[in-house]
């Protein structure tokens, strides 16, 4: 699996705009194996490790899920398939409430995607992982919010808790959450892509899945969007998001080194 990475040399600031640029995804099927998973590292409060992710294109969500400082968002946040650039400007808010960043803001020091969201924008490759620096106080995220577990080759069907920041609910500026099973979407429209009943929509985009939060805490997928009402559901009452698995997050984290 090839990946590109994108490291800056001159840091700028956020131009924030209410939308995301959109896109129109193909779909690929990846191989499963054997379902794994990596311990989440400890946290000061279940969801601090969550956040509101700004970026020179609109705002994401997204989640530390490495004690290596590293956060995992949508592909689309990262790269624009329309222009076939990286979008950047990332700049991270755990914890994000009304305005207010706790933990302070952690620019990005590096991003990192799948060769295949860049080339084919299939669903299952809609993943990006960002390396942070440190906050203004000199402090890695990690000091602040712990992080999360990673699983992959999970069976689609699991009891998920989803998290985001959807423009739809609270006007982006408070963390939403979902409460529903994940299942595979038909199998007409390509594998390893989960569905799941929940309201948020635009922004809430590389927000976490997880499927045992508050006990073992691992991120098993994040948010991609919309597909269609044959593939995903009825809009603003189901999202789709690519299902974790050895071909997707764990070539990401390999080279950006999350252990």
């Amino acid at each position: 699996m090839k990946l590109t990475t994108l490291t800056p040399s001159i840091k700028k600031g956020v131009k924030m705009r209410t939308n995301l640029l959109t896109h129109t995804p193909k779909l690929l099927a990846v191989a499963a194996t054997i379902a794994t998973f990596s311990a989440a590292g400890p946290a000061t409060a279940q969801t601090a490790g969550i956040g509101k992710l700004f970026t020179s294109a609109g705002t994401c969500s997204a989640s530390v899920i490495s004690g290596k400082n590293i956060i995992v968002t949508a592909g689309h946040c990262c790269w624009n398939r329309s222009t076939n650039k990286w979008i950047g400007g990332w700049s991270f808010a755990p914890g994000y409430n009304n305005g207010n960043a706790p933990f302070g803001m952690f620019p990005y020091a590096q991003a990192r995607v799948l060769n295949s969201w860049i080339n084919s924008g299939d669903i299952p490759s809609d993943l990006c992982v960002i390396s942070l620096q440190k906050n203004a106080a000199g402090k890695p995220i990690t000091y602040y919010t712990g992080w999360y577990g990673r699983s992959w080759n999970y069976s689609p069907n699991q009891n998920m808790r989803s998290f985001g920041y959807p423009g739809n609910l609270g006007n982006g500026q408070t963390l939403q959450q979902c409460a529903a099973p994940s299942s595979a979407q038909p199998a007409a429209c390509g594998a390893n892509v989960l569905n799941m009943a929940c309201n948020m929509t635009y922004g809430s985009s590389g927000g976490p899945w997880f499927r045992d939060f508050g006990s073992g805490n691992h991120v098993n997928s994040t948010v991609h969007g919309y597909t269609s009402t044959t593939c995903t559901g009825a809009f603003g009452k189901v999202f789709n998001g690519p299902r974790f698995t050895s071909g997707n997050i764990v070539p990401l984290c390999t080279d950006q080194g999350c252990e």
